[in-house]
């Protein structure tokens, strides 16, 4: 799966009602509790590989200044438009918007890169007022599989490398913590019975069985990320990092 989706991309790894997906509920739900803590409702969030503008759409929807940068031409949600803008790389952003972003969003971004630490390093320097850094990752390498090769996944990591390599690009990681723990123990398990993990997203679609096990699951995973510890393994990493000039 290359970098920047194609349209046969968005259609696989978006597909209609992915929004209501447990996954993504559970984490825009830690996405936000994370941000407000460090940021004011006005102050600029860039969410950068945003896709179609799922969280961008969330953060609003929950008063947020949110934004979106995304390098293919997706298809933009409804609830997003006006706030992405797609078909561009970050960098190429103007220099005046670049001053105006307090916080970028890396949600599952960097692990499909293979030169993370220039990328990093290059948003330290280009963005001269973004003081707050937060992503996500795919965690644990005993849980590596198609899926990982599927979605162009370099590697999938455990908390000591994120903080790593956000240190060395100049932010200091203020927090970083597994979620997703029972995805962690449910994967393993496929891993070691080796059952085939599917490598597509369904539709979702309002009303239906589907939609109402994803809303269940979503609430329990949103439980389950506010009150486990962050030290235990789980199928995801979060990491909120603030510059070191900031």
């Amino acid at each position: 799966m290359a970098e920047v989706y194609d349209r046969e991309g968005y259609s696989a790894g978006y597909p209609i009602g992915i929004e209501n997906h447990f996954w993504h509920r559970a984490r825009n739900d830690l996405v936000y509790r994370w941000l407000r803590r460090e940021l004011s409702h006005d102050e600029v969030v860039l969410d950068v590989g945003c896709g179609i503008g799922l969280v961008v759409a969330d953060l609003r929807g929950r008063g947020m200044n949110a934004q979106g940068v995304e390098m293919g031409e997706a298809p933009v949600m409804p609830t997003a438009l006006g706030h992405v803008e797609t078909g561009l790389d970050l960098f190429n952003l103007e220099a005046a918007h670049k001053k105006t972003v307090n916080a970028i969003l890396l949600l599952d971004v960097i692990e499909h890169m293979a030169d993370r630490g220039s990328f990093l390093q290059r948003i330290a320097e280009e963005f001269p007022n973004c003081r707050t850094l937060l992503v996500t990752v795919p965690a644990r390498m005993e849980l590596w599989s198609t899926f990982d090769e599927h979605w162009g996944h370099h590697l999938r990591y455990n908390r000591k490398q994120l903080n790593a390599e956000l240190t060395a690009a100049g932010f200091t990681p203020l927090r970083t913590a597994y979620f997703f723990q029972w995805l962690y123990l449910a994967s393993l398990t496929m891993r070691l019975l080796r059952m085939p993990r599917d490598n597509a997203f369904k539709p979702i679609k309002p009303g239906t069985v589907s939609s109402l096990f994803h809303g269940l699951v979503g609430a329990v995973t949103r439980l389950e990320n506010r009150i486990m510890p962050g030290r235990l393994p789980g199928s995801s990493i979060a990491c909120i990092a603030r510059r070191r000039d900031g």
